[in-house]
């Protein structure tokens, strides 16, 4: 059988393990989380951090939609040795389903950004949709993510 992936893409039991990407485009969707940990840690203004990539406070709690379930995922592919062990590998075949929602409702919640802006450009706000979109393409059209779902799925 010849293998479709280099032999180090794969983990001890045989499983395609996910793409270091996938880690950093779900690190990426919780980064709300991190910057109001970022903004916890200045002593002078904290807001200020905020309001930099979050300029009403209603979009920062908007940003919350989209990373409190990229932290879950982040925690359900880093223990996914022990998800298998217990049979519970089936719940990994809602990953492209949740990560949809999160490109989605993260698309979306810096399109809202843009229109309470007025469309006016600001760099963070720029910056931001384009690593969207970029992750975006990336997660479609990877052949790595395309082999690991399906070998996930045998697997479930």
């Amino acid at each position: 059988m010849r293998l479709k992936l280099p032999l180090h893409k794969y983990d001890e039991a045989g499983r395609v393990k996910p793409p270091w990407l996938l880690f950093v485009c779900l690190c990426f969707l919780a980064r709300g989380i991190v910057v109001f940990i970022a903004s916890l840690s200045f002593r002078q203004d904290g807001g200020l951090l905020l309001s930099i990539f979050y300029p009403v406070k209603s979009q920062f709690y908007l940003s919350l939609f989209t990373a409190i379930p990229a932290i879950l995922t982040l925690f359900f592919l880093g223990f996914r040795e022990r998800i298998w062990k217990a049979q519970l590998g089936m719940c990994y075949l809602s990953l492209p389903i949740v990560l949809a929602y999160l490109l989605i409702s993260d698309l979306l919640i810096q399109l809202y950004i843009l229109r309470a802006q007025h469309f006016a450009f600001a760099w963070p706000t720029a910056l931001t949709l384009c690593c969207v979109l970029l992750l975006g393409w990336y997660l479609v059209t990877s052949k790595h993510m395309r082999i690991m779902l399906a070998d996930w799925r045998l697997n479930s």
